[in-house]
């Protein structure tokens, strides 16, 4: 059996982690490319805060899991469970005020909030941690989940009074994907080892 309840079958995941050795993952979905306008000019707004680094445009997604780093068989399972999210669980979320994580007054996230009152992220995380809570690859935080898309990080806690307000547009959620996190001297790069498409309705 699957996570969700159907047939499992490792030998149709065909991915593989590119060594033997623990790999760093994470679960999420991936900003549609026509947002980047929207996030380059809520970015701009930020570059005068000190100590202010900019999430990359292939860097930009809302986390579902941060999983961490783990063992071959954990990455399989994960491979698995993503692949196992319904294609009708898609759907769109408007982008809303931008956000400072954990507080205004000390700051370490810059993000954009998502409406999710249709619970379209809240149904995908549930269905995620649950499946990798139940296949023992992960526990999930106490806190609850928020749905954001961070779009920079600053180096020490600062105040800040965000001045961007977004434009109503939907954040379109055609996809869930499980990503290979590398740390790097440049910074985090990511890769993607499994892509589940879902459906959006027009």
């Amino acid at each position: 059996m699957n996570a969700f309840g159907g047939p499992r079958d490792f030998g149709r995941c065909g991915q593989q982690p590119p060594d033997g050795g623990p790999t760093r993952i994470f679960v999420g979905v991936p900003l549609p490319p026509d947002l980047l306008p929207v996030v380059n000019r809520a970015q701009e707004t930020l570059q005068e805060i000190p100590g202010v680094r900019l999430t990359r445009p292939e860097q930009l997604h809302v986390t579902l899991a941060f999983i961490g780093e783990v063992e071959v068989d954990k990455v399989q399972a994960a491979v698995q469970i993503v692949e196992d999210i319904p294609p009708s669980l898609g759907g769109a979320v408007p982008l809303g005020e931008m956000l400072a994580l954990p507080s205004a007054s000390r700051a370490r996230v810059m993000t954009l909030a998502l409406d999710d009152s249709g619970q379209v992220l809240q149904r995908l995380f549930e269905m995620v941690m649950s499946a990798l809570e139940r296949e023992g690859v992960m526990q999930r935080e106490k806190r609850p989940f928020r749905a954001h898309l961070t779009i920079a990080r600053l180096r020490r806690p600062v105040a800040v009074q965000p001045k961007y307000q977004c434009e109503p547009v939907g954040y379109e959620v055609s996809s869930v994907c499980l990503y290979r996190s590398q740390l790097l001297r440049s910074g985090a790069v990511y890769t993607v080892v499994k892509r589940q498409v879902l459906e959006v309705a027009r």
